[in-house]
């Protein structure tokens, strides 16, 4: 039996922490620094609720407006292409969908930059920076009148975006429970999806717009801009980087908050970069499984860049297609609402959410097979496939539950944009001139690589966590496993070591090495 070195506060180690893990004190989670300086019990039911209730108030509208203005940013080029951009820019089919591309090779190259970046900087004051950057760079379009400007301001567009969606996974990992984030997670989605209904009601807008010169959609990007800009202020002053710096929570609820969320076996956040962690998550064979996944689904999304482009093709006016454009969101938000409908009414069912890949093969199908001369029928089939929104946000935030230590944790969530941006840089380029109007090849890979094969991999993944989880449990009943974990203090002075006993998520240990922690289906 270890007792503390003199001089040293903390509980005896006895054996009965023989298999609980040990580090140094300065791996400690950040809730470790709280913890030792307030000393609180968990909260009763009525006070988890309350606090439940601030952070969803204080949370929630920040991470839905900026997953809507996300959206409406990146879509910018898509709504600009019928409001004059092709024709002032000279560009042709192929060097639009290369300005597509290249935002999502600049995204991909940023990728890991940005999320060691937020790793080691407070979240939200880093989120805000970038956003402030990403405006900057929508009224950098304004002056751009040829394919090689448009290919520069695009490229960097995407290094300023790279950061915003791990920020919000980090965020809500931070605030609420995994089954707390799977319900909050397709609502945020369901609002950034329906931005089509922002940018084409603004699409409308703008073309009743008269400057001569200033173009329609200059107008459509320096309004985005300012908006973007307004947000990006917001953030900085009052979005909180962790549950330790909510200012709507006092000091005793902050660490209660912390407690509350203890059933993700979890830490909030740990600033020093772990190299094994990082090593962990990159041998970790499910990381590569949720990376596939990104990448499979995201081989569809080329059609988001070619939604105006495509239902204008059908035989509709630019008025028609912006207001018809707006379905999409709708669409979207409806869907995406029902889905976190039954998520909150149900426990480890992700996967069954796969089934929403269904309305996305049947649009696959549509496409193909329609005449071309039912263009309301291909319309459908345009509109079916916005339901594709649901596994993309379920998957997502189910990766970043499926990894716990704050590096494995940015690591996964990293490779996760990776697979998100690859896909991203592939699929506008299905829509080759020579495909046109039907796309049969487009549709094909939309089929196969973009729904048929994610969906497969999530089913193969339920199975695989679930029987890791019946390994775990085996370990528990054998009493092998372990929920508190030893800190290791070294004295200044004399350069001994003392031992303290702490719960095993103030250790921000991976989900490797904490077998206490479960995975959620």
């Amino acid at each position: 039996m270890t007792k503390p070195t003199d001089g040293l506060e903390g509980p005896v180690v006895s054996e009965s922490v023989a298999f609980a893990p040990r580090l140094p004190d300065r791996y400690a989670d950040e809730s470790y620094k709280l913890f030792s300086k307030i000393h609180v019990g968990d909260p009763s039911l009525e006070t988890s609720i309350a606090i439940r209730r601030k952070c969803v108030r204080w949370i929630l509208p920040f991470l839905c407006v900026g997953y809507h203005l996300m959206y409406v940013d990146k879509q910018t080029l898509g709504n600009s292409s019928i409001l004059g951009i092709l024709k002032n820019a000279h560009l042709n089919a192929t060097q639009y969908n290369w300005l597509v591309s290249i935002f999502y090779f600049g995204y991909l190259l940023a990728e890991w930059p940005q999320n060691w970046a937020l790793q080691r900087f407070p979240v939200a004051k880093w989120l805000a920076g970038n956003l402030t950057i990403l405006g900057s760079i929508l009224l950098l379009h304004i002056p751009c009148e040829s394919f090689a400007s448009l290919f520069v301001v695009r490229f960097l567009l995407g290094l300023a975006e790279a950061c915003i969606v791990p920020s919000f996974q980090i965020i809500l990992s931070m605030f609420f429970t995994y089954d707390e984030q799977a319900v909050l997670m397709p609502c945020m989605w369901a609002v950034g999806n329906a931005s089509p209904i922002t940018s084409g009601l603004l699409s409308y807008g703008v073309l009743w717009i008269k400057t001569g010169s200033f173009a329609s959609w200059k107008w459509f990007m320096l309004i985005t801009e300012v908006i973007t800009l307004i947000f990006a202020a917001a953030v900085f002053f009052w979005l909180p980087d962790s549950p330790l710096s909510a200012h709507f929570l006092s000091q005793e609820q902050r660490a209660q908050a912390i407690l509350r969320i203890k059933s993700n076996h979890s830490g909030i956040e740990q600033k020093r970069f772990k190299k094994y962690q990082f090593i962990e998550a990159i041998r970790d064979s499910k990381t590569w499984l949720f990376f596939f996944h990104a990448w499979g689904q995201e081989m569809s999304n080329g059609l988001t860049s070619q939604y105006s482009l495509i239902i204008q093709s059908f035989g509709f006016t630019t008025l028609q297609t912006t207001l018809l454009g707006c379905v999409t969101g709708l669409v979207a938000l409806v869907s995406l609402a029902l889905a976190a409908i039954i998520l909150a009414g149900t426990k480890n069912c992700r996967t069954w959410i796969s089934a929403a890949y269904v309305p996305t093969f049947a649009a696959s199908v549509l496409s193909l097979s329609l005449p071309w001369s039912d263009r309301w029928g291909l319309l459908v089939a345009i509109w079916l496939r916005s339901t594709t929104g649901i596994p993309y946000s379920v998957v997502m935030v189910w990766a970043a539950n499926c990894s716990a230590g704050h590096t494995k944790k940015t690591t996964v969530i990293a490779l996760y944009h990776v697979g998100y941006g690859l896909g991203n840089i592939l699929s506008p380029q299905l829509f080759q001139p020579q495909y046109r109007p039907r796309y049969p090849v487009t549709w094909g890979v939309i089929l196969g690589i973009g729904c048929i094969f994610p969906m497969s991999l999530v089913i193969f993944l339920r199975y695989y966590l679930k029987q890791e989880n019946k390994r775990r449990d085996g370990l528990q009943n054998e009493r092998a496993t372990s929920e508190v974990g030893v800190l290791k203090h070294v004295n200044q002075h004399d350069e001994t070591i003392g031992e303290e006993v702490v719960d095993a998520r103030q250790l921000d240990l991976t989900d490797r090495e904490n077998l206490a922690f479960r995975y959620v289906l």
